[in-house]
């Protein structure tokens, strides 16, 4: 009866793991810049880089990110967080591709 535990269990844990994003799925490279190489191994050790490229968000956004992030085991440190900061707005801001939050505040603006 243990040992069918112990297979359910590691079952579960095997599934669990595949279902996962794989990190190795390339998406669009990120852009070149001093901050390429740090937020390449903060973000890519969970998820792929089009989980970044894909979004277009403010820099308080980011910012929220990242502290999400960070919850979740991301390694940020406060020296370069900033900088961090402003490479993904730079980037992937707002005016960098059609962002969900720039359609937004256009269609709010147009009434």
């Amino acid at each position: 009866m243990l040992q069918q535990v112990y297979v359910a269990i590691l079952l579960f844990v095997s599934v669990h793991l595949a279902s996962a994003q794989a990190p190795s799925a390339p998406g669009k490279p990120l852009p070149t810049g001093p901050m390429q190489a740090k937020i390449k191994a903060a973000c890519t050790q969970c998820h792929n880089a089009k989980r970044i490229t894909d979004q277009h968000l403010t820099r308080k956004q980011w910012s929220d990110q990242l502290d999400k992030m960070e919850g979740l085991g991301a390694v940020i440190p406060d020296s370069d967080r900033n900088a961090m900061l402003a490479y993904l707005t730079k980037n992937f801001g707002p005016g960098k591709g059609g962002a969900k939050t720039a359609v937004k505040k256009s269609a709010s603006g147009a009434n």
